[in-house]
This record gives C-alpha cells, structure tokens and sequence, in this order.
C-alpha cells in the first residue's frame, strides 16, 4: 500500500471503528492453520458442550506461538502493521493471539466492546485506542455461520451510550463477512456481537491483539518461544519482545 492508501485505512479504524484488508494472507497459509487447529477444537469439545467461555456453544482459545500458528504473513503483514503503528505508536506490542469459534447451537451475543474504560472516573471521555483486535478467518465468514456484527462508530461514544443507543434502534449493526485471506483490523471498543453459526461445521477465527507498549490490562495468554524469537527479523522482536520467554526457558 502506498502511505496515502495506509492514512485511508488508519481513517477507517478511527472513523466506522475497522478496516478489512481484502486478501492478504495466502490462503495456503490459513489452511495449514485451520488443520492444525482441527485438533484443537476437537480437544475442547467437554469444555465447548458444557462450560463454554464466548456464550452457548461458542469458545474463545488461545493459540501457540508455533509453526504453522505463527507466520510472519499473519502476524507482521507490512500494511497490517503499517496501519497498527500509525495508530498505536511505533513501540506498538503485539501481546495475544487465540481463536474465536461459534459452532451450531450459538446464540447472538450481547452487544458489548471488548477493553475496559480507561478512565472510568471521566466516563465521557473517549481517549485514542491503546488496543487494535485483528481478525483473520480461518473459513469463509458469511451470514449463516456467525459473523462479527458491528455498530459503526461506536467506539466514540461512551459504552453505556453506544448500547442504549443500539438497544432504542437508533445504531443498526451489521455483519461483516469475509474470505479467508481477509484480515479485519478493529478498534475493539467499537461494539459488536458474535452471530449464531447455523451450520454444521464451526466457524474459527483468528484474534491477535496489539496494544500500546504501557498498556497492561491485556494480561497475554502464551509466552513467544525464545528458540524461534532468535530467528526474526528486528521488527517482529520489538514487536513480541513483551511476550518472550525468559532466557531460563530457551531449549537445549
């Protein structure tokens, strides 16, 4: 992308709340992930049926910082982290990454943003994001299989606002599907809801999440392993280098 072109996504974050990046993983790549996290959801299926974490039959998984999970096209796409840092500052961290899966048996989730109010004591204040969600599906995202519905520009509003808003109809929200390639780069205060998945075959997606380098109310789910930090490029170490292991862990 040319600057002109990133300032116009950055536009997108800060205005409607996202941007969606239209093909920009290779869909080879998304592949390798789904199959390998087929096992995966397989091994929650107890949780998933009877103590799900996201609502009925939906379930939120942290991912491991491996091969085929971690891939330098996923995780410091050039555009994607072009538009992360215009927003976050160039000291941005990159802090999780897990998967959010509805399966047949969902229901719509409430309406709701996903970071807590920074300044509680001045709720109508609404400072400059110090959080960016991005999404990558692992299948096709389309109406019958639950997509991410959101209310645009709701993340300028106070949160109490922006929900009675929505709830008196006054803010629709709508979905966004998406093929796989796709990345989805959010403002995670912008409100939204997870869709039922009315099919039979469960619908992953992708979350990593960036925040400002001061920022800590993300507590991360994983530490980056040391033995494969060694191998990045410097800026995928600035970008991790709040989740690595400690040295005591590299492997022999």
């Amino acid at each position: 992308m040319t600057a002109r072109e990133i300032q116009d996504r950055v536009e997108e974050v800060r205005e409607p709340g996202y941007t969606i990046l239209e093909g920009s993983i290779p869909k080879d790549i998304v592949e390798a992930v789904n199959q390998a996290f087929s096992p995966i959801w397989d091994a929650h299926q107890d949780a998933i049926r009877t103590d799900p974490n996201r609502g009925p039959m939906r379930h939120y998984i942290p991912l491991p910082y491996d091969v085929p999970f971690y891939d330098s096209a996923i995780h410091v796409n050039p555009d994607l982290i072009a538009i992360v840092k215009t927003i976050l500052g160039e000291d941005a961290q990159l802090t999780r990454y897990a998967t959010d899966t509805p399966a047949r048996g969902s229901v719509h989730q409430d309406w709701h943003g996903d970071v807590d109010v920074l300044f509680p004591e001045e709720p109508e204040y609404v400072p400059p994001p110090a959080v960016i969600t991005v999404n990558s599906p692992l299948v096709d995202v389309n109406e019958e299989n639950g997509p991410l519905e959101v209310a645009d520009g709701t993340h300028r509003l106070p949160i109490q606002t922006a929900k009675e808003q929505i709830e008196r109809g006054e803010i629709s929200g709508k979905p966004l599907c998406m093929k796989v390639g796709d990345i989805l780069i959010r403002d995670p205060r912008c409100v939204h809801r997870g869709a039922p998945n009315n099919t039979d075959t469960p619908r992953p997606v992708a979350a990593v999440v960036f925040q400002r380098k001061w920022y800590r109310i993300h507590p991360h789910h994983r530490r980056f392993p040391l033995h494969l930090y060694g191998r990045l490029s410097e800026e995928e170490q600035q970008l991790l280098q709040g989740i690595v292991e400690p040295r005591s862990a590299e492997r022999k």
